[in-house]
């Protein structure tokens, strides 16, 4: 079962592939509740341009219930998911898939 935690698994491919699927307001709800190593691994796969909007967003943004998080992570994990059914990107599942770069 992929997590939105998982993404620091993903390839940088198809975490930049996902992105642009992304709403940036659910990104910057799912960022409020998540670990610095997911911030970092999407930041990274982002234009610096996109990445200050979505920090400056994320400065500005208090008082977040974490039902709200919750639902815009769930929401990135179905479009991850989606694009995983399109063959658009990979998710690797503990090992049993080898991948051929």
């Amino acid at each position: 079962m992929f997590v939105f935690e998982d993404i620091i698994t993903m390839d940088d491919r198809s975490v930049q592939r996902f992105l642009r699927e992304c709403n940036p307001r659910d990104l910057v709800l799912a960022l409020k509740g998540s670990n610095n190593d997911v911030a970092h691994k999407i930041f990274s796969n982002m234009s610096s341009r996109m990445a200050q909007s979505i920090r400056d967003d994320l400065d500005i943004t208090t008082n977040v219930r974490i039902r709200d998080v919750e639902e815009a992570q769930q929401r990135i994990v179905s479009v991850i998911r989606d694009l995983e059914e399109k063959n658009e990107l990979i998710i690797i599942k503990g090992g049993k898939d080898e991948i051929i770069a």
